[in-house]
């Protein structure tokens, strides 16, 4: 359960963003989208950066913990009618699928 607080912003951050679809709020939309912003940067950067790659993949919770909350953040999205907001969450989900850490055969093997 330590993966928790590894997981704990992002648990934060979909909780910010079901208070937006159902309450609304012109504040927490540029937090969010600023927020966005920023973690869609860092995706894109892991990508070219190998050293941003390794360290972001040392996390010791589930990657399905991480596709799971990206899923349900662009859910309520487009379910809300945030559109252009979902967009770079749907990036951020499909980048974090393909930078996901690779399992050889030979660890699988040993399991």
């Amino acid at each position: 359960m330590s993966w928790l607080k590894d997981a704990a912003l992002d648990f934060i951050v979909l909780i910010i963003i079901m208070v937006l679809a159902f309450m609304g709020g012109d504040i927490l939309y540029v937090v969010l989208w600023v927020y966005s912003a920023l973690m869609l940067l860092t995706k894109i950067l892991a990508q070219f950066m190998p050293a941003l790659k390794q360290k972001a993949n040392k996390t010791s919770a589930p990657a399905y913990v991480y596709h799971g909350i990206y899923g349900l953040i662009v859910a309520i999205l487009i379910a809300s009618g945030y559109y252009y907001l979902a967009a770079p969450w749907a990036i951020i989900w499909i980048l974090s699928f393909y930078n996901r850490p690779k399992v050889s055969k030979k660890s699988q093997a040993a399991s």
